[in-house]
């Protein structure tokens, strides 16, 4: 197999969040099928009663691969599940046991780029990555997508996207088509149509360090007009071995009233490698909503990971919330805190 066809199907796999994934089967055509899986546990206090700890069970299963059709395009494609761990609550005609977080088919064209359809891994993941780096987090940016797309669990992963990525010279990009589905959104109505885009551009300066700025913007419309709008820009920086990230968004629902519910987020993170073994995180949130539910965020999260080895690690982190108003992923002013093992394969 090619090593620029193995590198594509990486990128896949990279792009559905899995950080690794096993080749379990190649065939002499060059076809190739990957196999990633993630398992974890953890303890927390998190949206308990009385601060009562509960342990939580943390799965995903993901399988894809590729078929190469000529030198220039191949045939892609991956599946990735959420997998829940009660038995007695995975019995019955609501079973719900497998959650599809990506399930996916497209072309890869190599340097002409490519073209994915479904639930896609969309490229607006370039914006949410920026502060999406503890091993729990609850991503607040983009959270009213689902008001109106009720397929949506932000912009970065929803049903009938049609999308195209591509990378030039240090410039990334997609363009997404999101098609109207049948699932009812907060409205009670399906979603008629939307689109997304979004740019990173990678600077390297040398002994400078590295810095990544990004763009973002989505808007959704369901059958009765209803609509969303969300933008956003940030970067990332790294230099030896601390890495840093910033980023402000706006989301706003338009219900056709006198207010819209509006979403401010802005968030700022800072990573240290202190060594081979050991990785410290910090970060601050900062959500106001007005003209909706009113929610507001104030989070300070503090983590550190003990890396057991290149894939599995320990972890524990500690989130003081000074927020009000309502809850997001629990209480908005309740600290809580987090203590896991995860083991990636």
């Amino acid at each position: 197999m090619k090593k620029t066809l193995a590198a594509a199907i990486i990128s896949s796999v990279f792009a559905s969040g899995a950080s690794y994934a096993a080749n379990i089967y190649q065939g002499e055509d060059g076809s190739e099928v990957n196999l990633y899986g993630r398992l974890g546990y953890n303890i927390t206090d998190k949206q308990t009663d009385d601060g009562d700890t509960n342990g939580e069970f943390d799965a995903r299963l993901g399988l894809g691969g590729s078929q190469p059709i000529n030198d220039q395009f191949s045939v892609i494609g991956w599946a990735e599940y959420q997998v829940n761990a009660a038995e007695a609550e995975n019995s019955g005609a609501d079973n719900d046991s497998l959650s599809p977080r990506y399930v996916w088919a497209g072309i890869d064209g190599k340097e002409m780029g490519k073209v994915t359809g479904g639930r896609v891994a969309s490229g607006l993941i370039m914006f949410t990555d920026i502060v999406d780096v503890f091993a729990l987090s609850d991503i607040a940016a983009a959270r009213q997508a689902e008001l109106v797309d009720g397929t949506a669990v932000q912009v970065f992963r929803q049903d009938a996207t049609l999308q195209y990525q591509n990378s030039i010279n240090g410039l990334d990009f997609s363009l997404g088509y999101i098609f109207g589905n049948n699932d009812k959104n907060a409205f009670g109505n399906s979603l008629d149509n939307g689109m997304n885009a979004a740019l990173r551009y990678t600077l390297d300066l040398g002994q400078g360090g590295r810095l990544a700025p990004v763009l973002a913007y989505q808007y959704s419309e369901d059958k009765d007009g209803n609509e969303y709008n969300f933008w956003g820009v940030g970067a990332t920086y790294s230099i030896n071995a601390f890495t840093f990230g910033a980023e402000y968004s706006e989301d706003e629902v338009d219900a056709g009233g006198p207010s819209k519910s509006k979403d401010e987020v802005w968030e700022v993170v800072a990573i240290y490698d202190l060594n081979t073994d050991w990785t410290l995180r910090a970060g601050y949130r900062n959500l106001e909503n007005t003209d909706g539910d009113e929610l507001e965020l104030k989070d300070t999260t503090l983590e550190a990971q003990y890396h057991l080895n290149s894939r599995s690690s320990l972890f524990t982190s500690y989130v003081f919330r000074d927020g009000e108003n309502g809850s997001f992923g629990g209480a908005a002013d309740e600290d809580f805190y987090q203590l896991g093992i995860r083991y990636e394969f």
